[in-house]
């Protein structure tokens, strides 16, 4: 008996062959879950580094400062440690799967530069709408300006925090909100919904995130409050960013037969 244990690949501990298949689906699950935060972050560092290069080309500061990326990734990847707990779709079950390296980088091309074209349309609001009325109205001015109309420091400071608080919470919200859309071929909340962790931890996230330019500690580390209008042009955004997220999944799953 010894022998025939230490020979084994495989010792079953109850008289059920059912434990295998137990077994079988959680292995399955562990890969789903672990191919859809590989494939999630490596597509959004994609594009927001895209976004980055892209900002450098016309901005006369930073759109973010590098204490606002890290705690942007570091409420990010909080929210994503439920991923491990994350519902996966019967489909995906059904038959094992293989890792596959190349699909990562054509995943990474295919979606990561979506949340960059709604990236480069929030600099476009943020520099051009947003910031002007709000450093008119914070220092008293009679008419808005531009950023490069500026000549006092403090304005210039106020406007760049501004656009950067824009940026960076528009910034968790895409980020955040394309893990439900990458995590299932199906139309997200609809046809297939995250687990209950992984759902708290992800809103829950973007609320605490939103928060911060409102607050003391936003203050300290360069941000300003966002007046109320932001948030609707903030809506309209995040819509059609799912959107298009959608159009280019399905596009992409004709093209190369799945998504994870």
């Amino acid at each position: 008996m010894d022998i025939a244990k230490e020979s084994a690949d495989v010792i079953l501990l109850e008289k059920d062959l059912m434990v295998l298949e137990r077994g079988i689906i959680e292995g399955r699950k562990t890969y789903a879950n672990m191919i859809k935060y590989i494939k999630m972050t490596a597509s959004s560092n994609f594009g927001n580094m895209f976004s980055v290069l892209a900002a450098s080309a016309f901005l006369p500061f930073m759109p973010m400062l590098s204490i606002h990326i890290l705690l942007l990734n570091l409420i990010y990847d909080l929210s994503c440690t439920s991923i491990p707990w994350d519902n996966v779709d019967k489909e995906f079950l059904a038959k094992p799967r293989k890792w596959d390296a190349s699909s990562l980088g054509k995943f990474m091309i295919w979606i990561g530069p979506t949340s960059s074209v709604f990236d480069l349309t929030t600099y476009l609001l943020m520099y051009f709408v947003i910031c002007p009325p709000v450093v008119a109205q914070l220092f008293g001015l009679s008419s808005p300006l531009l950023f490069h109309q500026l000549t006092d420091p403090a304005m210039m400071a106020a406007y760049a925090a501004v656009f950067q608080a824009g940026w960076f919470v528009e910034s968790m919200w895409s980020q955040t909100l394309v893990i439900h859309m990458i995590r299932t071929p199906k139309l997200p909340f609809i046809q297939s919904r995250a687990s209950f962790p992984l759902m708290t931890l992800t809103f829950t996230g973007i609320g605490v995130l939103t928060c911060i330019p409102f607050t003391e500690f936003g203050k300290s580390i360069g941000l300003l409050p966002l007046p109320p209008v932001y948030f609707a042009w903030l809506a309209g955004t995040i819509l059609l960013y799912m959107g298009l997220a959608t159009c280019l999944k399905k596009a992409f799953i004709r093209r190369y037969g799945e998504l994870l």
